[in-house]
């Protein structure tokens, strides 16, 4: 217990603290958005929003491939200002490209898309003029997302909560603005949302290229030759990352997305989902992002932070325990949900695989942190192929009908046994010296 509380503190802390807040303020407006949303005259407005899941899988491909692998190219460079710089701007032409081309083929395509991931036929074409807003507010996203991997990495997280007080009074002015049922409101619906997306993503873009030229002295429009040589490094980590992704993703689409689609429910898995990670898993998934920044800078963070690590997760999930007496209350009052009951039934029922989840990924925000996404791609195909295509292949032969409670049952399941098989490689892994000689995670030091 000493050595976990010892390792506990050997942690950043405060910059963790910056993380949740970063997660937090995201998750308070999605909140306030299913509030608005829940209070139109019909459910066509969560319908609507809730296929932003399948675009989000699309563009989720492109920063695990693209983004993810940064901490580890960034992390390496950190020390010297000039080739962190040059990483800096070349990378962010790179990210700023791909997305856009993803933008534009999204538009394009927006129509057939939605009418395969088996949308009601009445709501394709409001949700195409939804998903087109959309795209155009990713492109901004994205690049003030991966600017705030800059101030992670450099420890800035004074700089993160400017740009968080920003993020949250501009967002709530604007949906209150555009979708809310107040008198002064414009009405725009579920369109509101993406309107406020693109203006609040303009704005903190431009806020953060400031703060980097202001008080870290880096201004990415400063005239300079840019070197691509770490590309070479970059592409290898980004393939086995993007494929990975790919695989995980193309099967949460059709196994997940569209058949909530199917038996019409895709708004209240939207919600349930919204819950679990927005609110449940938000400190674990925050606690990866320091977790692979750290495992960037220095391979022995693993070995002095990793009690640390699993000590904090096991609090999280003790938290978790203790406050599911809130949970339907929360779900009926603050997300506005006529059917909270169904919702906190999901939300139950998938809590012992997301248990699992946790502790995974933190295993997994270790090999994104040490640049080897090739043992994740390696797992996510095998579970994906193995489990996913198996009930493929029953529902197809007309064996597998189904529900939305075994919808979130498989899907919660598939990431239990995702998570087992990261157990299982991380452990032989160690054993064979993959991690411990390269990395020093020998086995002796990890209890210390």
């Amino acid at each position: 217990m000493n050595e976990t509380i010892e390792s506990i503190k050997r942690i950043n802390l405060r910059l963790f603290l910056a993380l949740l807040l970063t997660g937090l303020i995201p998750t308070v407006y999605t909140t306030v958005r299913i509030f608005f949303l829940g209070n139109l005259p019909n459910d066509w407005g969560i319908n609507i929003a809730s296929q932003l899941m399948w675009v989000n899988l699309l563009y989720e491909i492109l920063q695990e491939s693209l983004i993810l692998p940064l901490y580890f190219i960034l992390g390496k460079a950190i020390s010297n200002t000039n080739e962190f710089t040059n990483r800096l701007k070349g990378s962010m032409i790179v990210v700023f490209s791909i997305y856009t081309a993803l933008s534009v083929l999204i538009s394009i395509f927006a129509e057939p898309m939605v009418v395969a991931m088996a949308q009601t036929p009445e709501l394709v074409n409001a949700t195409v003029s939804y998903i087109r807003l959309e795209t155009i507010a990713y492109i901004f996203l994205t690049m003030w997302k991966f600017i705030m991997l800059i101030l992670l990495l450099i420890g800035r997280d004074k700089l993160i909560y400017i740009v968080l007080a920003v993020q949250m009074i501009l967002t709530m002015l604007l949906d209150t603005l555009f979708i809310s049922e107040l008198d002064f409101s414009l009405n725009l619906g579920v369109n509101g949302i993406a309107i406020t997306n693109i203006i609040v993503n303009i704005i903190l873009l431009a806020v953060f290229l400031i703060l980097l030229k202001n008080n870290e002295n880096i201004d990415i429009f400063q005239k300079s030759r840019i070197s691509f040589s770490w590309l070479k490094q970059w592409k290898v980590i980004a393939g086995y990352s993007g494929l990975e992704t790919l695989v995980r993703n193309i099967a949460f689409m059709f196994m997940v997305v569209r058949m909530v689609n199917i038996i019409s429910e895709p708004g209240t898995f939207w919600v349930t989902n919204s819950f679990i990670w927005g609110w449940l898993l938000l400190p674990v998934l925050q606690l990866s992002e320091l977790i692979k920044s750290d495992c960037s800078k220095s391979e022995e963070n693993i070995t002095r932070n990793f009690r640390g690590y699993m000590g904090i997760t096991t609090i999280i999930i003790a938290a978790w325990l203790v406050t599911i007496p809130l949970w339907e209350p929360f779900i009926k009052n603050v997300m506005n949900m006529g059917n909270y009951e169904v919702v906190f039934h999901l939300v139950l029922i998938s809590l012992p695989f997301y248990i699992i989840f946790a502790y995974n990924n933190l295993i997994d925000s270790i090999f994104y942190g040490i640049g080897k996404t090739e043992y994740m791609l390696f797992q996510s195909v095998l579970v994906n192929t193995i489990f996913y295509g198996a009930l493929f292949i029953l529902f197809q032969m007309g064996i597998y009908k189904p529900t939305l409670e075994l919808i979130t049952l498989m899907f919660a399941a598939g990431i239990a046994a995702d998570s087992i098989l990261t157990f299982v490689m991380y452990g032989y892994l160690s054993k064979k010296g993959k991690i411990v000689h390269k990395y020093g995670l020998e086995g002796s030091r990890v209890t210390n």
